[in-house]
């Protein structure tokens, strides 16, 4: 390819990202893979073609057959690029495709990828994965939502805040404790960390903030108290169903925020999982992990979630949810909010 020849010698990017584009439309997946690992090496002649290289994994791993898309994975050499490549991969590749080029040495990625499908609704439970980073069930629980994960693009990553529906000023009284702020035991803590971690990518890769609370009382008064803790102003409500509660954690655990990068549906269920198991005591150090899915599933439905917004809170990405345990009095609430701009 004597342009990518002479893009590269002068360290043209604009030229290099065109070029990406004209092989991604001729089908020329070869000519792809060459720009990809051609423009990394050009830091040696001190250009900075990196964004040329990740684009072109990124395009192959979403638009190439699976071998190109495989081996783009494996690579794994993206430093900004809009999602990790084994969630772009497996956003359009099945796992029957993908498995024959991901050899058993990559363990890691290779579970990740596995992983990506399963999020997506592949029953893997036949795979043995080694060096397995979030060891959970390889087939969705029967409480847990199947998702296709965002709108992975060319480009961009289409996966705004799930919208908040319906909410409602008062939608019931409070009847577990009247709100107190909690000078939190260890478990109530590990619960309230939990929960902010979920978004911990808006705080440290965007510009977001996220607060999280504990209190004795129902989720009604954690979320109140979170709402006057961010300044968000009066609150409205509306209860969650448990799919659509869990969902919702999963898709803050994968979520990069309004600027962050993603870190995948694999990771956003592996947080929902962990948090879900701190919410309802299943994390302490004599238990198993993974939980068993029933036992967790279970904690799961007899807590009690809502979503929640502010009328006051700042104009960009917000997400506020709120869980109780009415077995024993305490309720958490999560405020993470990012700006657009």
């Amino acid at each position: 390819m004597a342009d990518l020849d002479r893009l590269l010698v002068d360290g043209d990017l604009d030229g290099l990202l065109r070029l990406v584009d004209e092989a991604c439309d001729a089908n020329d997946w070869e000519a792809l893979e060459r720009i990809a690992t051609r423009s990394r090496l050009a830091v040696e002649r001190g250009h900075q073609l990196w964004p040329a290289a990740d684009h072109a994994e990124h395009r192959l791993a979403l638009q190439a057959p699976a071998s190109f898309a495989a081996a783009a994975v494996v690579r794994d050499a993206t430093t900004f690029g809009v999602a990790p490549l084994a969630e772009v991969a497996a956003s359009s590749h099945p796992w029957a495709d993908l498995e024959p080029h991901l050899p058993s040495h990559i363990g890691a990625i290779r579970a990740v990828v596995a992983h990506e499908r399963v999020a997506r609704g592949e029953d893997l439970t036949a795979l043995d994965l080694v060096d397995d980073p979030f060891g959970l069930p390889l087939r969705l629980a029967a409480w847990e939502p199947t998702t296709d994960g965002p709108t992975i693009g060319p480009y961009a990553v289409d996966d705004p805040v799930p919208p908040p529906g319906s909410l409602q000023p008062n939608p019931g009284s409070s009847d577990l404790g009247g709100g107190v702020d909690r000078p939190a035991g260890p478990e109530a803590e590990t619960a309230r960390i939990a929960l902010r971690d979920l978004v911990a990518t808006w705080t440290e890769q965007s510009r977001g903030t996220a607060t999280s609370v504990a209190v004795v009382g129902s989720g009604l008064d954690a979320a109140r108290i979170a709402g006057r803790a961010t300044d968000a102003g009066p609150v409205s409500f509306r209860p969650l169903a448990t799919d659509e509660a869990f969902g919702l954690l999963a898709w803050a655990g994968a979520s990069g925020g309004a600027h962050g990068r993603r870190r995948g549906a694999a990771r956003g269920r592996f947080e929902a999982w962990w948090c879900a198991a701190a919410l309802g005591g299943l994390d302490g150090p004599n238990e198993a992990w993974p939980p068993d899915p029933d036992e967790l599933g279970n904690a799961v439905a007899e807590m009690g979630w809502w979503r929640w917004d502010g009328a006051q809170r700042p104009a960009g990405w917000f997400l506020g949810i709120a869980v109780d345990d009415p077995a024993d009095g305490l309720a958490w609430a999560l405020a993470a909010s990012d700006h657009l701009s």
